[in-house]
């Protein structure tokens, strides 16, 4: 009687297991794509001749696209890094166009290149003409993520980003740039 009592809880288990449905992937990514970045990190500058590596506040990184499939999106992304130079705050920043794909279901892989932006922070521009609003070419970002926490189409992910610029300035003056920061990614896919 016990192997009897056995064999049909065994299948009775089996056929219960059986109709479950588990869907392991359970993220569908589709449409639109835009995130907010916030985080700090470190900054090297050269400037010409001079070198200066500072703590840095990146505030903040936006970045918007559209999933072509499940995996990849292509997207715009501005990163950056804020900076003092002689007393005023200043950004050095990029414009990239950038693919983002999902080597697996939460952890994420970024590169991409395009333009470099050099500007006094919005906030203490008085005279734009006065501001030494510079640009350049080549910028390149690469970065990952992790997915931490995933509701309906929010995503809160961290992120560790690479950002390498060289802005031309007046008088056939260079800035290069290269920021790694850590931030903290609000993100609706």
């Amino acid at each position: 009687m016990r192997t009897l009592i056995l064999i049909v809880g065994v299948l009775l288990s089996s056929y219960s297991f059986g109709q479950t449905k588990l869907d392991k992937s359970g993220l569908e990514r589709k449409g639109f794509v835009f995130g907010l970045g916030i985080g700090a990190g470190v900054l090297n500058l050269s400037t010409n001749d001079t070198l200066s590596v500072s703590l840095s506040a990146t505030l903040p990184n936006i970045k918007v696209g559209y999933m072509i499939n499940n995996r990849l999106a292509l997207v715009a992304l501005l990163p950056g890094a804020n900076y003092k130079y002689n007393g005023n705050d200043r950004g050095f920043e990029g414009f990239i166009l950038a693919g983002q794909y999902w080597l697996k279901d939460k952890w994420w892989v970024l590169a991409g290149t395009g333009l470099t932006f050099d500007a006094a922070a919005f906030y203490t521009v008085k005279d734009p003409g006065t501001a030494g609003f510079y640009t350049g070419i080549p910028a390149f970002s690469l970065a990952t993520g992790y997915e931490i926490w995933h509701k309906g189409s929010f995503v809160l992910d961290l992120q560790y980003r690479v950002f390498l610029g060289k802005s031309n300035l007046p008088n056939d003056g260079y800035r290069k740039g290269i920021s790694n920061m850590l931030t903290v990614g609000f993100n609706w896919e």
